[in-house]
């Protein structure tokens, strides 16, 4: 899978991200309530061999069972794969076999570990299905030692589910772990998939429908996807007035600095908003007139035209570029606290001048969104650097909650927590997030969506998806640089008219592979 297939476009509109126990929760209900175990099993089976017979419809294959339904969905596809005229092997990679026996009396034998080596020999693709979703510390032997020789093969591997050897919730890869060329997930993608270091071992992912009904209760976190985020963006009537598109000021760029207002009011004007003011040093004008001249500039020395525009806005964006001396404290402040409250995204150097999220939060009086980066949001929550990466989405829940305010927690995936603890999670991957400039042009953005009427969290997420396109859509997609996706900004929201969720029968989100590391 590469972005020349547009990937994106094949999400469904609503995608959970069920830790595993949340997951668990949901197959018992199903299986309470409606559709019985083995009828779930065939789905994810035959589900799963369609989806590997797409990419390989050639060569032999073997199928690595361990005794838990991965192991019986490794079966089924198996089965399946041989009833479509393939050759198959299954090879036995516990002490029992899986259960239900779904083998279904085809001319199938299970055979015993020691054909491991022989069967690997001669196959194409390795059917992983060797460990479930409960694991929690690393595989001992003998799967251990059986992961080793597949990932060694050469063969290529789809995994069942999730590659063996990852946490399902945590995305912790304690010891060995199978190096996935594709992963099939059934229902919707498991939390820890997404999260590194389990995501590399992913391969490409495709989580498919297989019956499950509606989740009761819902998952806490959700994938921002295409679909979703065309929804809430909708469209722009072709008679609406700037005012209709709402009014943004954005406090940024102290003297040295005004490339990062630049490029949030560029990313705020190319997203849409109806009127940007600038507020920035005056040493800033030139520089911010020539580069942005849809933007109005406002010298911050002038206290009645900032006392103006902040008034005047549909929502205020702070931070870029500006600083964090005594001044600039105050400056928020002022714009924190004056005129009606609106709707705010605080960024950069508007999060470090606060020491703790008590005195931030005794400041927002309205809603708000804050976009730390790790850095930023160990600073301000008082947590270390191991602390936020063991556990990304609990962060973000943990200072939306002290706050009251969405959080936008940076990375590989980005976090979206809402303060009465919802997460959502970014689904896009690109080299032009790890840029200096992007979070200059997500604050933009945030800001213009947020003058629109959108809420916190659905203007971060709409912005999180939108600027993630305007990175990878087009014939040259962005390699390092954030100066670049400002003037993208407008095909990538164009782009989600035209998701096509469903145009993969089954399939109701698509991500390709990402290196160890990536974004």
């Amino acid at each position: 899978m590469s972005s020349s297939h547009e990937w994106w476009r094949f999400a469904a509109r609503v995608v959970w991200a069920p830790t595993a126990s949340e997951m668990a929760e949901i197959d018992g209900h199903a299986i309470a309530s409606s559709i019985p175990e083995r009828s779930l099993i065939e789905n994810a089976g035959r589900s799963l061999a369609v989806r590997l017979h797409a990419r390989w419809p050639e060569g032999p294959i073997v199928v690595l069972a361990g005794a838990g339904h991965n192991g019986a969905d490794g079966l089924v596809a198996g089965r399946t794969l041989h009833a479509w005229g393939r050759p198959v092997r299954l090879v036995r990679c516990a002490d029992g076999a899986p259960e239900p026996d779904v083998l279904q009396g085809w001319d199938l034998t299970l055979e015993e570990p020691a054909a491991l080596g022989e069967a690997l020999a001669g196959c194409g693709v390795v059917i992983d299905g060797i460990l479930g979703t409960g694991l929690r510390s690393a595989p001992r032997a003998p799967q251990a030692e059986i992961i080793g020789r597949v990932n060694v093969s050469g063969a290529s591997v789809v995994a069942v589910d999730g590659p063996s050897g990852v946490d399902f919730t945590t995305g912790a890869v304690p010891g060995a772990a199978i190096r996935a060329d594709l992963t099939i997930t059934f229902g919707w993608p498991k939390l820890g998939l997404l999260r590194h270091p389990a995501r590399a071992r992913c391969g490409d992912i495709e989580a498919v429908e297989i019956g499950f009904p509606s989740p009761v209760p819902k998952p806490q976190a959700r994938v921002i996807t295409a679909a979703w985020a065309a929804e809430l963006l909708g469209h722009r009537p072709v008679n609406a007035h700037k005012g209709d598109a709402g009014y943004l000021t954005l406090v940024a760029g102290q003297k040295g600095m005004a490339g990062a207002a630049v490029l949030a009011a560029r990313a705020a004007i190319r997203g849409g908003v109806g009127i940007v003011r600038v507020v920035s040093a005056p040493q800033n004008r030139e520089i911010v007139q020539t580069a942005v001249p849809a933007a109005v500039f406002v010298p911050w020395d002038d206290i009645d035209a900032v006392e103006d525009a902040i008034a005047w806005a549909d929502a205020l964006a702070l931070g870029p570029g500006l600083g964090s001396s005594a001044s600039r404290r105050s400056l928020l402040e002022q714009a924190l606290g004056a005129g009606d409250v609106c709707p705010v995204v605080v960024d950069a150097d508007a999060l470090n001048v606060w020491g703790d999220p008590d005195a931030l939060s005794g400041c927002l009086t309205g809603p708000a969104v804050l976009t730390p980066h790790p850095g930023e949001m160990a600073r301000l929550a008082g947590l270390s650097a191991e602390e936020i990466a063991s556990d990304p989405p609990a962060a973000a829940r943990s200072l939306a909650a002290r706050t009251g305010a969405s959080v936008v927690l940076k990375g590989a995936p980005t976090w979206v927590s809402g303060p009465t603890g919802e997460v959502r999670v970014s689904s896009l991957a690109s080299p032009a997030f790890a840029t200096g400039g992007m979070g200059d042009v997500l604050t933009g953005l945030v800001g213009a969506y947020l003058a629109t009427g959108l809420s916190p969290a659905d203007a971060a997420s709409a912005a999180l998806m939108v600027s993630g396109l305007a990175t990878v859509v087009g014939d040259d997609p962005v390699g390092h640089s954030a100066e670049d996706v400002p003037d993208r900004l407008p095909a990538a929201r164009a782009s989600l008219d035209g998701t096509r969720p469903g145009t993969i029968a089954g399939v109701v989100l698509a991500l390709p592979a990402v290196e160890d590391g990536a974004a």
